[in-house]
């Protein structure tokens, strides 16, 4: 009788641990399919990221005159290099005077490799907006649409004459700082395939079609402690110098990113580094470049 017993304890035992087992289990995949519902539908939310814009188109404010002709002829506006806008055979004769005075020097000139090849854009931070709708925890259509301010920057060389520098027979040649500046905006719709990293986080690939809106502002040198625009009108006595007023210039290509998102309830974040093959339009400038970027997303 006391081994029947055991035997009847044992068998109890087992029998509770395989119920408590399937109902564990029975929770989890509830758990499971509730997760996978609630990740579908139409959700808003903003982005945040860095921009790397590519080298190759930041040439253009290299202050070597670019860009021939007239940006406004009916304003007399034109785009100047550096030697036509400061140097001491341009019009520009007030400012040829200030700079003069600040070195104390006699004259001045521009060497023959005054000019710099190796602009860059510096990194921008950018800001937008993102729709996405996910058919469920995988699959996603993205809608982004971001904007950001870049400026390229170089340096150029200037030879003054006249100042004390030669007194030691040394060649005084400074270098000075020479800007552009530049508007974007990036539209970009693509989509988006994950795979599961837990329950609330995956892994995941997009791609799609982009749109690149682009828009000089600005382009200058500082020399002098001032700031001296290269688009602007030729100098005329009593008048105001004119600025062009430039306007945004489209191109379209592709992208590509990947990263990893996470759920948290109702909420969402992800994480993505992505590049793009743009065509970046420049006034007479057209080119396919690689761009990218990292963007953090926030979704309700």
């Amino acid at each position: 009788m006391f081994l029947m017993a055991c035997l009847s304890i044992e068998a109890d035992g087992q029998w509770f641990k395989r119920r408590s087992h399937q109902n564990v289990f029975v929770i989890n995949d509830e758990d499971e399919d509730f997760v996978e519902d609630t990740i579908k539908g139409l959700t808003f939310g903003l982005n945040i990221g860095g921009y790397f814009g590519n080298a190759e188109t930041a040439g253009l404010y290299n202050g070597s005159g670019s860009y021939s002709g007239y940006i406004n002829e009916a304003a007399n506006v034109r785009w100047f290099s550096v030697d036509e806008r400061i140097g001491t055979t341009s019009a520009f004769v007030n400012d040829i005077r200030e700079i003069n005075t600040y070195y104390n020097s006699s004259g001045y000139g521009f060497p023959y490799d005054s000019y710099p090849t190796n602009m860059k854009y510096n990194p921008a931070m950018y800001v937008g907006l993102q729709l996405k709708y996910n058919f469920n925890r995988y699959d996603a259509i993205i809608f982004n649409i971001n904007a950001l301010k870049l400026k390229a920057a170089g340096q150029f060389t200037m030879q003054f004459y006249g100042t004390p520098q030669q007194i030691n027979a040394q060649s005084d040649v400074r270098l000075f700082p020479i800007i552009g500046e530049e508007q974007r905006f990036n539209i970009t719709t693509g989509y988006r395939h994950g795979w599961m990293m837990g329950d609330l986080s995956n892994f995941y690939l997009q791609a799609g079609g982009s749109m690149l809106g682009t828009k000089w502002t600005n382009n200058y040198v500082i020399v002098a402690e001032r700031s001296y625009d290269l688009v602007t009108s030729m100098p005329v006595i009593g008048q105001a110098q004119v600025g062009a007023q430039p306007t945004a210039q489209i191109g379209f290509g592709g992208y590509f990113s990947t990263g990893f998102e996470f759920w948290f309830g109702k909420y969402s974040f992800d994480l993505s580094f992505g590049f793009s093959r743009d065509q970046v339009k420049l006034m007479s400038v057209q080119q396919n470049v690689w761009n990218k970027w990292l963007q953090a997303s926030f979704t309700l």
